[in-house]
């Protein structure tokens, strides 16, 4: 009982320990914090390896202003520094925010584009789901600071 203990335990840890490859595709949902302007939003996105360090990570998020809407398009790279079962990155990339808002029947909207930079990690917990943290910066109009939380789902 004990062998088949270990070998299952054995087994567990070659499966989590398989490394990334070129050609994945991932899959996430989450949720954001803005923290200057204190909005909770949705983030849907997906991301490409390149190649075995570097991917493509567009995602979207939808705020949930009071008064207004508000959401937010990024297309990110991320170079990944660890590609093990704990997968840490840096990121660059582009961003853009709408937001509109009514007031009195006179409707408002402004459109922003920026930088983003910021890290974060791809923490595997079993073959084909990772928790997903990730604190960015977005530098534009006096920027901010967004903190992103999400499961990521790894593609068969």
């Amino acid at each position: 009982m004990k062998k088949l203990l270990l070998l299952g335990l054995f087994a567990m840890t070659v499966t989590f320990a398989q490394a990334q490859s070129e050609g994945d595709i991932r899959l996430q949902i989450g949720g954001d914090y803005a923290f200057d302007a204190e909005d909770f939003g949705l983030n849907f996105g997906g991301e490409y390896l390149i190649t075995d360090q570097i991917s493509a990570a567009p995602n979207f998020t939808i705020y949930f202003p009071e008064g207004g809407n508000a959401s937010t398009l990024n297309i990110d790279a991320r170079y990944y520094f660890t590609r093990d079962l704990l997968q840490w990155y840096g990121l660059l990339g582009f961003t853009n925010n709408w937001y509109s808002a009514e007031f009195m029947g006179v409707k408002a909207t402004s459109s922003t584009a920026g930088a983003n930079i910021g890290a974060g990690g791809v923490l595997k917990f079993t073959d084909n789901l990772a928790f997903n943290p990730e604190l960015k910066y977005q530098a534009m109009n006096g920027g901010q600071a967004v903190f992103r939380f999400g499961l990521v789902y790894f593609l068969p």
